[in-house]
Parts: structure tokens; sequence; C-alpha cells
């Protein structure tokens, strides 16, 4: 499946120093997806003592991701 990110998603990525291979990772071998908001889903991988989350839209053959973070909790 093909993969796009938003400006905004490159921004954040660029910001916070994550990779798209971090990102592809987490979105392939997620620790857990939930539902999000406007029919979003929100991947969850843990790194050591923090969490990557990526919401992303998944729509047809394509996922666009829309943001990137890290967090504490998941």
């Amino acid at each position: 499946m093909r993969i796009t990110y938003t400006e905004h998603a490159e921004a954040r990525m660029d910001f916070r120093k994550i990779t798209k291979t971090e990102v592809e990772e987490a979105i392939s071998q997620p620790y857990f997806t939930a539902p999000s908001r406007l029919g979003r889903t929100i991947a969850v991988k843990k790194k050591g003592d923090k969490y990557l989350k990526i919401i992303y839209d998944n729509s047809n053959d394509k996922i666009t991701v829309v943001t990137v973070y890290w967090t504490r909790r998941p």
C-alpha cells in the first residue's frame, strides 16, 4: 500500500526528528491501533519509554499520514 504525507506531517516529522522508516514501521507493525475522529486511524508504536503516535487516513489503496508525534502515554 502506498503511503503519502501531508505537509503538516512532514513538518512535524522534521521538527521532531521522526523518520519515514519509523512511521512506516508503526503503521505496518503497530503496538495497537484505534479509531480517531473523521474516520481516521491512530497507530501507536512503543519505542523505549515513549510511544510514537501516527494519525492517518486509509482510503482505497493509499494511506495519508496526517500528523506524527511522541508521547509518554499510549
